[in-house]
């Protein structure tokens, strides 16, 4: 089992696990602009979301145990650096299908979500972690309603994927600097 110095500060996981939901729906309101703009199907278009679903499902069945091998944070920036990474290249794509490929690899972020809930586990007693997990269930219940307001009023798909590329790095950062010594 895992044991941090130091327990991963609340901020950083309410953070981690919003943008989680949040990536998944700020892309929402550009769906019938991405089909347009890429000459696809709105059917095809909507790939990037229901594929984006599947990926976060097969992600942590795999980013749990790799997490348990090698630690909650090396995974974590790793996957971070992954969703930060795929966020830039789907701002770069030309092509649809690359840009769905690397949409459905944003699908990395979930380990936010995923290693917040296992590091209040490993570092809090019972009583606190319950705690910890209700303001973590309130993010994971607010961010889908704010995703689609960030999103729509975003101009253009290009803009969305350059904020989630920013928040991925500079979240990466965050707990590779800030949170040094914690499980985040």
């Amino acid at each position: 089992m895992f044991v941090a110095r130091t327990p991963p500060r609340l901020f950083t996981l309410v953070i981690l696990a919003g943008l989680s939901v949040l990536s998944l729906n700020m892309f929402l309101p550009s769906l019938p602009h991405i089909a347009r703009d890429c000459g696809v199907d709105y059917a095809l278009a909507a790939l990037a979301i229901a594929g984006y679903l599947a990926t976060t499902a097969v992600l942590m069945l795999i980013l749990g145990p790799l997490s348990d091998r090698f630690g909650r944070r090396p995974v974590l920036l790793g996957s971070l650096a992954l969703f930060t990474l795929a966020s830039v290249v789907c701002v770069l794509a030309e092509d649809f299908r690359i840009f769905l490929l690397f949409r459905l690899l944003q699908g990395a972020v979930i380990a936010g979500w995923l290693l917040s809930m296992a590091s209040i586990r490993d570092t809090m007693a019972p009583r606190e972690a319950a705690a910890r997990m209700g303001y973590l269930a309130m993010a994971m219940a607010v961010a889908p309603m704010l995703g689609p307001m960030i999103g729509g009023g975003l101009p253009t798909l290009l803009a969305i994927m350059l904020g989630l590329s920013l928040a991925g790095l500079l979240l990466g950062f965050y707990v590779r600097r800030l949170e040094a010594g914690a499980a985040a």
